[in-house]
């Protein structure tokens, strides 16, 4: 996928130097380290947004990330287009690959969803992907942005593979919407066909990730469940969950295929928990926003990703009058 193959191919040919010579377990692997950030909510202020920039600034360094995954809401003004633009301006500078998926509202401006990838499109260290074309006929809104990146080894076998997925917008009846069975479709047919393609076998899938912007209802029952039996991994739930209002076999479909074993969602500015849920690491990244809520621990989620399809994730931010990060344990 564009440039970033050929980065993560040498990042795993120093993994793969570092077991042969040293028989490092997983924890000691040379990694892939990717850097969540969501909900950074331009405004088209240069004072007001600067406070986000200087947040993801800080994070960056302090991170020294592989990759960029931004899940959602870059804005929700109206002028959509001059906030695109801002950020991209702002995050291209950094020259790290970055992904991005939609939120509910980066398309409620004068620039649609089309015209918000063409411009992604555009941008030299964007990795971004319109996906195959999926249209909701009851809401009207389109679902770009469905796509998935492999990382690969230094021999090119597929170790893990990241999904991006379009959590779309508002559901026809009102409130958040969900994914649609066509998206679900898709994404059971491409875990088969990357498990065919590298193990020989549709049964055999390859560990995978995935991120998106409204978290799915089983977000509540795990947190509940979590807290309950008290296994929440790290954080704590701010706010209550906003997920879709319908309920979908999405989580049903990852259960069941056993690939995805990591899910990490915005949308929810106050929440950064993380907890196991059906053998599903469910996670919110932390927000960036200093324009719409008063979010008191502002910053990000960092995933690290190993060659023996192992992961660890933690938590970044910084509070309220502080200028220090804190990066909790990692799980």
């Amino acid at each position: 996928m564009k440039k970033l193959i050929t980065i993560l191919c040498l990042t795993v040919f120093l993994i793969t130097a570092c077991l042969a010579l040293f028989g490092c377990d997983s924890t000691q692997q040379e990694k892939t380290v990717i850097l969540q950030i969501t909900d950074v909510h331009i405004r088209n202020n240069a004072e007001e947004d600067q406070k986000a920039f200087d947040t993801i600034t800080s994070l960056i360094e302090s991170t020294k990330p592989d990759m960029i995954v931004v899940t959602g809401d870059i804005t929700s003004e109206q002028d959509n287009e001059s906030a695109f633009k801002t950020f991209g301006n702002f995050i291209e500078a950094f020259k790290i690959p970055w992904y991005f998926v939609f939120g509910n509202h980066d398309a409620e401006g004068n620039w649609s969803k089309q015209q918000l990838s063409d411009y992604l499109l555009t941008l030299e260290y964007c990795q971004y992907e319109i996906g195959p074309e999926m249209q909701d006929a009851a809401s009207g809104y389109a679902c770009q942005g469905n796509y998935y990146v492999n990382l690969k080894d230094e021999s090119g076998k597929v170790y893990q593979t990241l999904f991006m997925l379009d959590s779309n917008m508002y559901a026809a009846e009102g409130g958040y919407d969900n994914f649609h069975d066509d998206q679900i479709e898709w994404y059971e047919n491409t875990v088969k066909q990357i498990a065919e393609e590298v193990n020989g076998d549709p049964s055999k899938v390859v560990p995978s990730l995935a991120f998106f912007h409204i978290p799915m209802q089983e977000f509540t029952t795990g947190y509940d469940e979590a807290r309950k039996n008290k296994a929440v991994l790290s954080g704590r739930r701010m706010e209550d969950e906003c997920p879709g209002v319908n309920p979908d076999d999405m989580f049903e479909t990852m259960v069941e295929l056993g690939s995805t074993k990591g899910v990490f969602v915005g949308h929810d500015h106050m929440n950064n928990y993380s907890v196991e849920y059906q053998g599903i690491r469910l996670t919110y990244a932390n927000s960036c926003d200093h324009n719409i809520y008063l979010v008191p621990k502002k910053g990000g989620c960092l995933i690290e990703v190993y060659a023996d399809g192992s992961f660890t994730t933690q938590s970044i931010y910084r509070s309220i009058g502080s200028s220090e990060f804190t990066f909790e344990e990692k799980i």
